[in-house]
């Protein structure tokens, strides 16, 4: 019996030391602050991966503040994001969200649902996390590349073909993260325009690659 106490007791210590653990990674200043994720949806906003040729293809971009404080996060420009399509397994760019950098798409721009940006007279914009608070962000693709065409859908005998398959990223252009004068955080940030090959990468402001097909 009393060997069964031991081992009751080595087990909650164990555990509360795994608890006591994560609690301090988690409020650890070195720890990532941020977590972004992005989902594929359909237009009725349900999960999806494949889409017939024409549909709306929805892009929800979330972006979550993991801290028990307020954060905030500065943007050199009124881009704040970057949605960016590639085709699968590839770093080939056939659509981003700000239509290659040229600024023709404001989709990409400040909106309501990221919250009111303030320039705190930093000629930064800003935008300002309550503690655990998440930020979301629709994006709505029509299937076309930066150029206006159609993408392709996968033929009807693909074979070994990818023609038709596509991956996405998401991300915030996060100038730095300590307030405006600071370094750049460019290496975690999304890039404005196309990605490359280094930029295809999840960090704390850019999500993993989720892949989908057009039928």
């Amino acid at each position: 019996m009393q060997r069964l106490f031991r081992v009751i007791a080595c087990i909650t210590v164990g555990l509360w030391l795994l608890g006591a653990s994560n609690c301090t990674k988690n409020s650890d200043a070195n720890a990532p602050q941020f977590v972004t994720t992005l989902t594929v949806q359909n237009s009725s906003s349900l999960p999806t991966v494949a889409f017939s040729q024409g549909d709306p293809v929805q892009f929800v971009l979330s972006i979550r503040n993991r801290t028990n404080q307020t954060q905030k996060l500065f943007f050199n420009s009124a881009e704040v994001l970057n949605v960016a399509v590639v085709d699968a397994g590839t770093a080939t760019v056939i659509w981003t969200c700000d239509n290659g950098n040229t600024g023709t798409n404001t989709a990409c721009v400040i909106g309501a649902s990221l919250g009111t940006p303030s320039s705190s007279g930093s000629g930064f914009n800003e935008i300002d996390f309550k503690p655990l608070e998440t930020k979301t962000v629709t994006i709505t693709w029509n299937q076309t590349d930066d150029n206006g065409a159609q993408v392709p859908a996968v033929p009807t005998n693909p074979g070994s073909s990818t023609v038709g398959q596509y991956e996405v990223m998401g991300g915030f252009t996060v100038f730095n993260t300590t307030g405006a004068g600071s370094a750049a955080d460019n290496g975690s940030s999304m890039a404005e325009g196309p990605p490359t090959a280094a930029q295809l990468f999840p960090s704390v402001y850019r999500s993993t690659l989720s892949a989908f097909t057009i039928n």
